[in-house]
C-alpha cells in the first residue's frame, strides 16, 4: 500500500499490520497517511468509508504553512535559509543578509541556540505590546515566559502570560491577535461574549485572524540548508 487516490488527491499511504488488534485507525504524520489495521482487507473497507475525512484532512495539510522546513524558517512572516557555520566560540544566532546564520559547534548545539534566540526574539516582540494592550483594559501589566507547546498561549491566573516559543515567527498580525487574545484573558479568564468582546477592543480584525493562523504549522522539522559535514 504504497499510495491512494482520493478525489484529485494521490495521497501517501503506509499500512501497519497488528493481528491483535479490532479497528482500524487511521492517522496523518505530515502529508503521510498511516493505516493502523490487523489486516488489508479491514484497512480498505476503512479508507472506502471515510474517504471525505481523508480528504478533508489532506486539503488542510496541503494548504498549510509549514514554519520549518529544509527551505527555511519563518521569521517575522517571512521564510529565511537558516544555515549553520562551525564556530568553536560561545553558540550565536544572527541575521545575515537574507538568511539566519547559526554559529555552533555541532548541529545539536546549533538545533538549542536556534530554539534560545527564537525564545528571545518571542519576548522581544511580544512583552512591550502586552504591556500596552494590559494597561488599555485596565489591568497590571502582565509577566511574560515563552514555552514550547501546542497552543499560542496560555494566561494564568497570576498575571503571567506564556506565549508559544515561536510566536516570533509569525507575521505581526498574527502576532497581535495571539497576544489579545492573551491578554484579553486578564478581564476574562474564559471564553464567553464578554471575552471575545474584550479581544476585538484589542484587535478589531481578530476573527480573520484567528482563521488564518489555523493554516499554520509550527511542528519542528530540520531547517539547516547546509548541515555540518
Amino acid at each position: 500500500m504504497d499510495n491512494i487516490t482520493v478525489g484529485d488527491y494521490t495521497i501517501p499511504c503506509v499500512f501497519v499490520q497488528k493481528p491483535w488488534i479490532r479497528n482500524t485507525y487511521l492517522r496523518f504524520e505530515d502529508e503521510k497517511l498511516v493505516v493502523v489495521s490487523r489486516n488489508q482487507g479491514n484497512a480498505m473497507r476503512v479508507l472506502d468509508k471515510h474517504h471525505d475525512w481523508i480528504m478533508k484532512h489532506y486539503s488542510q495539510i496541503k494548504s498549510s504553512v509549514r514554519m520549518f522546513s529544509t527551505s527555511g524558517m519563518l521569521f517575522n512572516g517571512t521564510r529565511m535559509p537558516v544555515r549553520f557555520t562551525q564556530h568553536y566560540g560561545r553558540p550565536r544566532v544572527e541575521i545575515s543578509g537574507d538568511s539566519i546564520l547559526v554559529l555552533s559547534r555541532s548541529n545539536d548545539a546549533a538545533e538549542r541556540a536556534l530554539e534560545r534566540w527564537l525564545s528571545r526574539q518571542t519576548i522581544l516582540a511580544t512583552e512591550s505590546v502586552a504591556c500596552e494592550k494590559a494597561c488599555a483594559i485596565g489591568k497590571a501589566k502582565p509577566s511574560t515566559r515563552t514555552r514550547r507547546f501546542r497552543k499560542w498561549g496560555v494566561c494564568r491566573s497570576n498575571n503571567t502570560i506564556t506565549f508559544n516559543t515561536y510566536v516570533c515567527m509569525l507575521p505581526a498580525e498574527l502576532r497581535d491577535y495571539i497576544i489579545s487574545h492573551e491578554v484579553a484573558h486578564l478581564a476574562q479568564m474564559n471564553h464567553s461574549r464578554r471575552f471575545w468582546e474584550v479581544v476585538g477592543r484589542l484587535c478589531p480584525e481578530y476573527r480573520t485572524l484567528r482563521k488564518r493562523l489555523k493554516n499554520y504549522d509550527s511542528r519542528r522539522r530540520p531547517v539547516f540548508a547546509d548541515p555540518a559535514a
